[in-house]
């Protein structure tokens, strides 16, 4: 797609500073990180940060900071690093070498670094799927990311379509073929449900079956599981005269539907994503309608403290936002995201108002996880931010943002 800049000229040089910040920040931080170096909130999600960051300013010192992390990451892989998810292990880093190649921001044959990754990503992805973990930012449908993102010449469709089948298996199936998948909804009160969300939930398992299905991967179960999933998940569409949001985050049993926030992680515009992905991909154009309507509609919301926007984050802040609404704006043009989108990129710099926060930044835990605090990372942190500036004041599309499912 051809992307657009919305922000030229004087308007966007208080976003360039804001980037120059940010990069320095980084430059002086990440090492921080120490043993963290996945993508969500480790070394290689800033090292993507660095060589867009690169291409926009055509500084080599970047790329070089960039290659220089992907160095460390690799001696620390070497040095037996194991753990496998998407947001902290193997499966994001490989997403991310193979995200680079084919952008080329790096000249590598993928199949060569990556080949002896695969069996391994591949045996964990089916323990998780047969535990019942199909969560895409710590399970097996991140591992599915990763190998939906592999170049040609591998066996990466053989190990999706395997869990292709264990996601049948562990699936629900209502009386009118609704597909639902259940899962742990609050670990300390060991609540269990049905997650709606796309970090979590049920939307990102339509985001990875509507991939599959688009690559021909397992398509008739595909096929069937994703219409199934899209129509549990339509089911539980509210009325909006009652709630100030079209879907609740989750279904529990004996507990009423609430509204949900505004956010990547949960919401309506995790799920009108969902929805415009698997229409794009499974050439639906009723799904797609319902996923415009929810995201103009949801362009209303401006409330922070009824919406729960708290920090700047990608995962559940105004940066998140922002982007959404300006990939929205790029997708289909219509002028109430656009404007949604400088909105929110107004609030954007207010956000950075801390004096010992990275570039002015801070990312909110909860007190039992430390309260405000300085946070380098992709998900949660100034990468991320970065990164979404640099989509609002250059033409770079941001193909980084298919690792979040956004596109």
């Amino acid at each position: 797609m051809t992307w657009k800049t919305l922000l030229t000229g004087n308007e966007a040089v208080p976003y360039k500073n804001k980037l120059a910040e940010i990069a320095g920040a980084l430059m002086e931080h990440t090492e921080k990180m120490g043993d963290n170096i996945g993508l969500m909130g480790g070394k290689i999600g800033t090292a993507l940060f660095f060589f867009y960051y690169y291409r926009l300013t055509n500084e080599e010192k970047y790329a070089d900071f960039a290659v220089n992390l992907i160095s460390e990451i690799f001696d620390q892989i070497n040095n037996d690093f194991s753990y496998h998810t998407h947001a902290g292990g193997l499966a994001g880093i490989g997403w991310t070498i193979e995200h680079l190649a084919q952008n080329e921001f790096i000249d590598t044959d993928t199949n060569e670094v990556l080949e002896a990754l695969d069996p391994y990503l591949s045996k964990t992805m089916i323990f998780d799927i047969q535990n019942g973990n199909y969560d895409f930012l710590h399970g097996a449908v991140g591992n599915g990311a990763y190998f939906l993102n592999r170049a040609e010449g591998n066996r990466a469709p053989d190990y999706l379509e395997a869990l292709i089948d264990h996601l049948d298996t562990i699936s629900h199936k209502d009386d009118d073929d609704a597909r639902k998948w259940e899962s742990e909804l609050n670990h300390e009160v060991k609540q269990r449900g049905y997650n709606l969300s796309l970090s979590h939930g049920i939307a990102s398992i339509i985001v990875f079956l509507s991939k599959a299905v688009k690559k021909g991967i397992n398509l008739e179960k595909s096929r069937e599981l994703l219409d199934g999933a899209v129509k549990y998940l339509l089911k539980f569409k509210l009325d909006r005269t009652q709630f100030i949001s079209n879907f609740p985050s989750w279904i529990s049993e004996g507990e009423p539907l609430a509204h949900s926030r505004l956010a990547w992680c949960y919401g309506d515009l995790g799920i009108s994503l969902a929805l415009a992905t698997a229409g794009r991909n499974a050439d639906n154009p009723e799904w797609q309608k319902i996923a415009l309507d929810v995201l103009v509609d949801s362009t209303c919301r401006k409330d922070i403290k009824e919406n729960m926007v708290i920090d700047a984050g990608l995962c559940h802040g105004v940066s998140g936002i922002m982007h959404i609404y300006n990939r929205g704006y790029q997708t289909w043009g219509h002028e109430s995201l656009k404007e949604t989108t400088l909105y929110w990129a107004d609030h954007l710099l207010k956000y950075a108002q801390y004096p010992d926060g990275y570039a002015g930044y801070k990312a909110w835990h909860t007190e039992k996880h430390g309260g405000w605090q300085p946070e380098a990372g992709f998900l949660e942190g100034i990468t991320g931010i970065g990164l979404s500036i640099i989509s609002l004041i250059s033409d770079i599309e941001p193909k980084w943002d298919e690792s979040l499912f956004i596109s």
